[in-house]
């Protein structure tokens, strides 16, 4: 493997790491017209990437040992992991954002006058209120 080909590697790596915190921090603030042109930028970062064929690569045994050994294909893997993690944390954001917002649909959306929905009172206890009242019927 070319130490230039592994420079390459790493700092696309690199800047695959930078757009996933950049992605987090867009989706954190609701900033989604910044996260989609986060998008086109980390799809052809992972297109590039996915073109590389390290697998391919006829290296015997030594030459195999010498890659694992090298600190910029330790680099490499050690970014590769975190990017992993980033990206599991960005769905997980994203996963909940949906949620949340499943859950204010399907409030107004939910008709029924015999539901409950539980308010506040002025000192911080809870107390069941029909839901038809939020609703304009009352």
């Amino acid at each position: 493997m070319q130490s230039k080909q592994l420079l390459e590697t790493l700092n696309s790596v690199k800047r695959l790491d930078s757009l996933l915190t950049e992605e987090f921090e867009a989706l954190k603030n609701q900033n989604l017209e910044f996260f989609e042109t986060l998008q086109a930028e980390k799809l052809k970062i992972l297109e590039v990437l996915a073109s590389l064929d390290f697998i391919g690569v006829n290296l015997d045994q030594a030459a195999t040992q010498q890659l694992l050994n090298n600190p910029i294909w330790n680099e490499i893997t050690s970014l590769l992991e975190r990017c992993k993690r980033s990206h599991q944390r960005n769905e997980l954001l994203i996963s909940k954002q949906l949620d949340s917002i499943r859950g204010a649909l399907s409030a107004l959306q939910d008709q029924d006058p015999s539901a409950t929905l539980e308010l506040y009172t002025k000192l911080g206890k809870t107390r069941a209120t029909r839901r038809s009242i939020l609703s304009g019927d009352a």
